[in-house]
């Protein structure tokens, strides 16, 4: 899987607003996103999605504090940095 940094936010010195659009790069991925969307995502799925938005970022150390929203592929996330 890949992404795309749509936005960076800062709120205060530790806390970040990201909007994030994952870009699935097989049929598991596309699936994984699209059911997490509409909560009928298997808990393999969850995982991969969740494990992306976790760890696969590059955006140095980070905490997600909170999922905000979800349209199709993109994520907005709060974030501790």
């Amino acid at each position: 899987m890949k992404h795309s940094i749509k936005s960076k936010q800062k709120i205060d010195i530790h806390n970040m607003v990201v909007t994030v659009e994952l870009q699935p790069e097989n049929v598991t991925e596309q699936s994984a996103i699209k059911n997490t969307g509409s909560m009928t995502a298997t808990d393999s799925e969850k995982e991969l999605v969740e494990n992306y938005l976790h760890f696969g970022l590059g955006l140095g150390e980070y905490s997600v504090l909170q999922l905000l929203d979800q349209t199709n592929n993109t994520f907005t996330l709060k974030i501790f940095v």
